[in-house]
């Protein structure tokens, strides 16, 4: 069986009036996850260019700097180094 507003509605008006600030947090929280769910998709084009990036990292790691040297080099341009 369906639920429709009205089953929603009715059950609204016999409940105490203590519980519908809990009723409408619920429906808060469900509207929520429905657009998280729905956000959390990952666009084709977004994978594609994940793709491409990690095998541009694995033919040329040559190109890439670790944490430390990155580290050396912020720390001297703040310093004026």
């Amino acid at each position: 069986m369906e639920t429709t507003i009205k089953d929603i509605e009715s059950n609204l008006e016999t409940l105490p009036k203590e519980f519908l600030h809990e009723v409408n947090d619920f429906i808060d929280f469900l509207k929520y996850k429905h657009l998280k769910e729905k956000h959390n998709e990952v666009p084709e084009w977004q994978k594609n260019e994940v793709r491409k990036r990690m095998e541009y990292a694995r033919s040329k790691p040559q190109t890439f700097v670790s944490e430390s040297e990155m580290d050396d080099y912020l720390n001297g341009l703040e310093s004026g180094d």
